[in-house]
């Protein structure tokens, strides 16, 4: 991974995390409600996806390869499953907008799929584990 300050790092200030990092809660994917309880946990590194399924939590690792800020579209942040080549790796679209998170696949398997998800002060793990 390019440990060279990233493109959004003038866009948010370096002392200020992207808009979109913290805990989410997604209320549609792909135009449809999620079956499960569905999270995420975006941070700087990583995008983690937050399943509480039948089989109990479930975690999807995406680490985050390299993001490209814009200030009037929102950021671009490459990432992939945990464990794949870094060739594997798709672009998503991220934005937030009155708390609100869109997020959108550009490239890859999942391109055109989108998320919508609110806020939540409490890390999803935590949440699922009181259920």
């Amino acid at each position: 991974m390019d440990s060279s300050p990233s493109d959004s790092d003038a866009q948010h200030g370096s002392d200020q995390p992207p808009p979109w990092v913290g805990y989410w809660r997604v209320h549609r994917y792909g135009g449809a409600d999620p079956p499960v309880p569905t999270f995420y946990d975006a941070t700087e590194e990583s995008w983690d996806v937050i399943k509480d399924g039948e089989r109990g939590l479930h975690v999807a690792r995406h680490p985050i390869l390299k993001i490209k800020g814009d200030i009037a579209q929102g950021d671009v942040l490459v990432l992939k499953d945990e464990g794949t080549a870094d060739e594997a790796a798709e672009a998503w679209h991220a934005e937030v907008e009155d708390g609100r998170l869109y997020v959108e696949a550009r490239t890859g398997p999942h391109e055109d799929a989108v998320g919508v998800a609110d806020r939540i002060g409490t890390d999803p793990r935590e949440l699922i584990s009181e259920e």
